[in-house]
């Protein structure tokens, strides 16, 4: 059971979200969206669930609270592809519409868990050009580039297959219906990645081999 962290300026809002991830999660809500940082002196905490009306424009509070390795995911009414980009690359991990989120909040919040994103498919590539953008001074480091060398020669054939499809984005289906294994076995091999490279979710693993394959 995780514990998720819940900020709305809306009461009524927040605590309807309470209620549906309350289902298999311990929830809290705090109105005051500067609560959260105190909140993580005292507990653990999983997830923070943000209304985006809560946002600055440059989103310093994601960058903020990403700085506190908290796994964010934003709520948001009729965002452009462009604001979505912009919230992932300054730190947070999902974006979820409002006229969705009673249907897929929990869903979404489980795959934030899990190390997984959770994001429109055909953005991904976009979001992985724009934080291979924000690292370019990582690539021009010759130690970093070796140390990438150095780690994917741990993983082993297929985990190397897996891990160049969900590069372009693949879904976990779509990756076993391409190699003709399950799902689970799917999720076995990029909890093994993850593990071998030391990298915690798939959205990092696919920046980390567009670093390889950067000049």
């Amino acid at each position: 059971m995780a514990h998720i962290i819940i900020s709305s300026e809306t009461p009524n809002q927040a605590e309807r979200w309470a209620s549906i991830l309350s289902k298999e999660h311990k929830t809290k809500v705090l109105h005051d969206l500067n609560k959260v940082s105190e909140n993580t002196t005292h507990e653990t905490i999983n997830l923070v669930v943000i209304d985006a009306k809560l946002l600055d424009s440059n989103f310093s509070t994601l960058v903020s609270l990403a700085q506190l390795n908290l796994k964010v995911l934003v709520i948001g009414q009729n965002w452009s592809d462009d604001n979505q980009i912009e919230a992932l690359a300054s730190g947070c991990s999902g974006y979820c519409e409002m006229d969705t989120v009673d249907q897929l909040l929990l869903k979404a919040a489980n795959h934030l868990l899990t190390g997984d994103i959770w994001i429109q498919r055909h953005l991904i590539p976009r979001l992985i050009n724009a934080l291979s953008e924000l690292s370019g001074d990582l690539r021009k480091n010759r130690h970093h580039q070796q140390d990438i060398e150095n780690k994917l020669t741990l993983l082993s054939k297929r985990e190397l297959d897996v891990a160049e499809l969900i590069k372009t984005g693949e879904s976990n289906k779509a990756i076993a219906a391409k190699l003709n294994i399950s799902e689970r076995t799917v999720k076995a091999h990029l909890t093994s990645i993850f593990n071998k490279l030391e990298i915690p979710d798939r959205l990092h693993l696919a920046l980390f081999l567009k670093e390889m394959s950067s000049p």
